[in-house]
Order: C-alpha cells, then sequence, then structure tokens
C-alpha cells in the first residue's frame, strides 16, 4: 500500500524508488529502441551498408553478395571471374551445404554442365570474357546461417556466410 505523505498543506503519495526505478528502464528502452533504428538502417534487416559482402581480391576471384536475407526472398550473387588468357569454359564449384539450405533460381550466363558429388557441385559456364560477370540467384529455404564456399577451378575457395531471417 502506499503511504500518503503531508508536505505542508499537500497530501501527495510518491515512491522515490518506484520513480528511480520507472526511469531507468525508460532510458534503458530509449537506449534499445535507438540501438534498434540505428542498426536498421546501417542495414541490419536489409539493404545497407552493413549488409553488402565482399569475399575474394580484385586480382583473383572475387564474389559481391548481402550478408543478410529471408527465407523465401532472392539474394543475388555477383561471382567476378580471374582474368583468363584462354576462351576456354568456366568451371565453377559450389559446395553441397548451398544446396541443402537454399534453391538455385537462376545462372547467367547459362550452364552448359553440371557435375555433383557428395560434398560439391560443378558448374560448366560458357566462355565469359575478361571482367565479365557471373550471376547466382539464391532462394534460401531455411532460416539461420549459412555457410558454403564457391570457387573456380585452378584458385582458392572463398567461404562466404549469410544469415537468413524467418
Amino acid at each position: 500500500m502506499v503511504e500518503i505523505k503531508r508536505t505542508d498543506d499537500l497530501e501527495t503519495s510518491e515512491d522515490l524508488a518506484f520513480e528511480r526505478t520507472s526511469m531507468r528502464v525508460r532510458r534503458v528502452g530509449r537506449a534499445l529502441l535507438f540501438l534498434f533504428v540505428l542498426l536498421a538502417a546501417l542495414g541490419l534487416f536489409g539493404d545497407g551498408p552493413l549488409s553488402h559482402a565482399r569475399a575474394g581480391d580484385a586480382s583473383g576471384l572475387f564474389v559481391r553478395y548481402e550478408r543478410f536475407t529471408r527465407v523465401d526472398g532472392t539474394t543475388r550473387f555477383e561471382i567476378h571471374p580471374r582474368v583468363q588468357s584462354s576462351a576456354a569454359p568456366r568451371r565453377l564449384f559450389l559446395s553441397a551445404s548451398l544446396f541443402e539450405h537454399g534453391h538455385i533460381e537462376h545462372f547467367v550466363p547459362e550452364p552448359s554442365s553440371l557435375e555433383m558429388t557428395a560434398d560439391r557441385s560443378v558448374i560448366t559456364l560458357p566462355r565469359v570474357e575478361a571482367g565479365g560477370l557471373i550471376v547466382l540467384v539464391l532462394r534460401p529455404v531455411r532460416p539461420g546461417r549459412l555457410r558454403f564456399s564457391l570457387g573456380e577451378e585452378g584458385s582458392p575457395a572463398l567461404d562466404l556466410s549469410l544469415f537468413v531471417y524467418p
């Protein structure tokens, strides 16, 4: 029960401990709300600087992609192959974990062949010009962290990781 205190001619029911606790809870709530809005603006839940990722280096194979996506949404991987002197077809490999967590919607350019083994898939693409671009569009089917390897024969594999929101 609240105690009624008398101050001159005023009767008040104040609880200073409750007021202090209430103020602390409001300050923490405001800070959390500000942090949530800041992270959303930076791209934690969609498009923004935190969301953009790049793996590899410009002298060899490198990939640009989004770190965060949603189940049944699509995400795009821009694969920049290393410069190749011959006009031979390109052979990319993808780890099997990618196929466990998502469906490939399409590849540009269209692959000429696909070989699947227990731990990876090798995709043969027709000639890609120097400075050309290979696009892989993926539709994740499960929420959580998606980790997989991607590489080109003759270069080291790149380990990619993205988070799939429900």
